[in-house]
């Protein structure tokens, strides 16, 4: 009779198992069901930046426009005032997200605030337009602007799960960039015909574009105001425009010299160090 019984009783322990796990564990499949809902919430949500910033940069006192300020101002009487370029100073604004916890991704815009100079007055030309002009604007200016993609190593505290950067944050970067400049140079200014050999004043102002590459070290830190972030950054820059052109009626390439050599083309070299000031904030989407 017991024996006829095994049967009837495994089934029962089997049914009391069954409805007892699941008695104790109703509370934790919530719990697990909350919990996976919760991460699938924080999936969805990324963190994003947007900076605007200023740099200030040294430039190479002995480069090429400064050679040719220095020839121009030989052959400009009184008072030799086409202005060298020794610093600059730039612009610029960029959005980006955070790619995995510690790497920042951006993209952005920069421009150079204009570089060089120009004066009004009397002055005897040695070289053209010849003579002497009077009431004229000698002018020498240069622009200068880009975009740039970027990215930022933090080394330590980046921004936490809420989009935050609670102390000093340090990282490592660098960008690649396309940048283009505009050399306006007063009216009647020569430039040699790469097609002749010989000089003619240009019709519009001398053009060029070039890649740029930068390196830098960086600092963040909170300031506690509206998630505001400051950000310093030691940096250099290359940016070298070799290429600096403009065009005569025929469509013949121009090109500016340093001296009465044809090869002396200047280069618009913009490369060096740059100390640069951010102000960024954080926030999840």
């Amino acid at each position: 009779m017991f024996k006829k019984m095994i049967p009837f009783l495994v089934l029962v322990l089997a049914v009391v198992a069954v409805a007892s796990a699941f008695a104790q564990t109703e509370d934790e499949i919530i719990a697990r069901y909350i919990k996976k809902a919760e991460k699938q919430q924080e999936k969805s949500y990324r963190t994003y930046f947007a900076t605007i910033s200023g740099s200030y940069g040294k430039l190479s006192d002995n480069t090429d426009y400064n050679r040719f300020h220095t020839y121009a101002n030989g052959n400009i009487n009184p008072g030799g005032p086409v202005e060298g370029i020794w610093r600059s100073k730039q612009f610029a604004a960029n959005i980006g997200t955070m790619a995995t916890k510690s790497l920042a991704v951006n993209v952005g815009f920069a421009y150079w605030l204009k570089m060089g100079g120009e004066a009004v007055g009397d002055f005897d030309f040695q070289i053209s337009p010849l003579g002497t002009q009077e009431d004229f604007n000698l002018v020498s200016e240069i622009s200068v602007y880009g975009i740039a993609g970027g990215v930022d190593y933090y080394l330590m505290n980046p921004p936490n799960e809420e989009g935050l950067i609670k102390s000093l944050g340090i990282r490592l970067g660098g960008s690649v960039g396309y940048y283009w400049t505009k050399w306006e140079l007063w009216e009647g200014m020569s430039s040699i015909n790469l097609s002749t050999g010989f000089e003619e004043s240009n019709i519009e102002p001398l053009k060029g574009s070039t890649p740029g590459f930068s390196g830098w070290v960086g600092f963040d830190y909170p300031t506690g105001l509206w998630g505001l972030v400051v950000g310093l950054e030691a940096e250099y820059l290359y940016l070298n425009f070799s290429t600096v052109k403009s065009y005569n009626s025929l469509g013949e390439e121009l090109y500016a010299t340093y001296s009465e050599n044809p090869d002396d083309r200047v280069e618009l070299d913009f490369s060096g160090p740059r100390g640069k000031f951010q102000i960024k904030r954080f926030f999840r989407w």
